[in-house]
């Protein structure tokens, strides 16, 4: 499956790009990427490799609406051979992309390339933990881009309003529960606290959600559905909680981020990709601040690790070398350092933590460390075997839904959602 171009031309390739003839010749790869607000980064990342690489020109595709929605796309592409040059695989889909598309050589391994590249630039660049996520079978198909775990919002003003110290945030569920059901009671207009995971537009906060209680979805052999068992239960019983003490209402991402900035929201549960947007759209309104993810089993929990890898479909071998080199910029220092301070992601690469790139604003920021501090804890989003993925998420998320609302009881509505697993996985 790890089929790789034809090592002689590449070399042929290299030759060539030392010739008049050749650099007078543009090569043009064309790149997609999922959310379009994220267009903040991608375009200045492009364009600073472009500066620097004048005989490559970057077109993007129309942003995807979603992972999901990308996915879904990309797999449809590749039945009529319109692949993108790069795609921004989100880390829970990169096993289905690699079981469809590898077999048709339609896209790249990476493990030879990283091996020409050497062993000192691997370890100065990314550590392994971090090349684990573009992983499937132990092979690399894909650089990591963006990385985050959840974490939580607090609009301390509402907090202080509360009774709460803004100084002493909470560490523990129960504890995060009482302060969203006093800030929901401040006013008609004001919720206590959100935790969406029905509404999310993957699975990735529900996966959390089990994470922490130390669970998993599915066996090492990805062949027994496991979260049915006692993380599950508490999972569901925790988002039960919460929906019915505060009173959460459901929100998609975007109208939780508009509530919250809108000073309407006490607290919720997000990504850190959106600690740079909150800054613009707070601005002086009030005081806030970002405080870790409760992990509830401290000595099993985690949580899964958002975010996308780049990887390399294109087919040309001129293509590929671009696009390898393009890859290499997005995820070196100076890329994640426009894609950091363009959203708020973990950076993927090494050397962007440290002096000569963020080091400072790290330093004088430090609600864009909340979630760099979860590392630790931060596990692989799991990915369902098979094209099944973004079904099953669809599934799964009705079901939820009708938990939060209280229309089926959490043991009930977890049994419901295992079976559905179950047979869909079966189909």
């Amino acid at each position: 499956m790890n089929r790789l171009p034809n090592l002689a031309a590449w070399v042929a390739l290299a030759a060539l790009a030392t010739t008049g003839s050749a650099s007078a010749e543009t090569v043009t790869l064309e790149v997609v990427h999922a959310w379009g607000g994220h267009k903040r980064f991608h375009e200045p990342i492009a364009e600073a490799f472009m500066k620097q690489n004048p005989g490559v020109e970057i077109k993007y595709r129309a942003p995807m609406k979603s992972y999901t929605d990308g996915h879904q796309t990309i797999l449809r592409q590749a039945l009529s051979d319109d692949l993108p040059d790069v795609w921004y695989s989100p880390y829970n889909t990169l096993g289905e992309l690699v079981e469809i598309l590898g077999p048709r050589d339609q896209i790249t391994g990476l493990d030879a390339l990283i091996e020409t590249e050497g062993k000192a630039w691997v370890e100065a660049n990314y550590a392994p933990n971090v090349l684990a996520l573009g992983q499937v079978e132990g092979k690399q198909w894909g650089i990591p881009f963006n990385a985050s775990t959840p974490i939580v919002y607090y609009n301390l003003d509402l907090v202080k309003q509360a009774g709460g110290d803004p100084a002493d945030l909470p560490d523990d569920w129960s504890e995060l529960i009482a302060w969203g059901a006093k800030i929901s009671k401040i006013g008609d207009d004001v919720d206590g606290l959100a935790y969406s995971v029905s509404e999310w537009g993957d699975d990735w906060l529900w996966q959390a959600l089990v994470f922490n209680f130390g669970g998993s979805l599915m066996d090492a052999e990805k062949k027994q559905v496991t979260f049915g068992g006692e993380a599950g239960a508490k999972a569901v019983k925790l988002m039960s909680r919460i929906a019915q003490e505060t009173g959460m209402p459901l929100l998609t991402e975007d109208q939780t981020v508009q509530q919250f900035a809108a000073g309407k929201m006490g607290i919720f549960v997000g990504s850190t990709a959106e600690v740079r947007v909150m800054g613009e759209l707070v601005g002086d309104k009030f005081a806030w601040k970002t405080g870790p993810y409760p992990i509830s089993d401290k000595a099993k929990g985690g949580l899964p690790t958002g975010g996308n890898v780049a990887v390399l479909l294109s087919k040309d071998d001129a293509k590929r070398k671009a696009a390898w080199e393009f890859i290499k910029f997005a995820t070196g220092p100076e890329g994640q350092k426009i894609a950091v301070l363009g959203s708020g992601y973990m950076p993927t690469n090494l050397k962007t933590a440290g002096a000569d790139y963020l080091g400072a604003h790290y330093a004088e920021n430090p609600d864009w460390t909340t979630s760099m501090k979860q590392w630790p804890v931060a596990k692989s989003w799991f990915g369902y075997p098979g094209n099944k993925g973004v079904k099953i998420w669809r599934e799964q998320q009705v079901i939820l839904a009708s938990i939060i609302r209280g229309e089926v009881p959490p043991e009930e509505g977890l049994q419901k959602m295992v079976s559905t697993t179950e047979k869909l996985i079966g189909d």
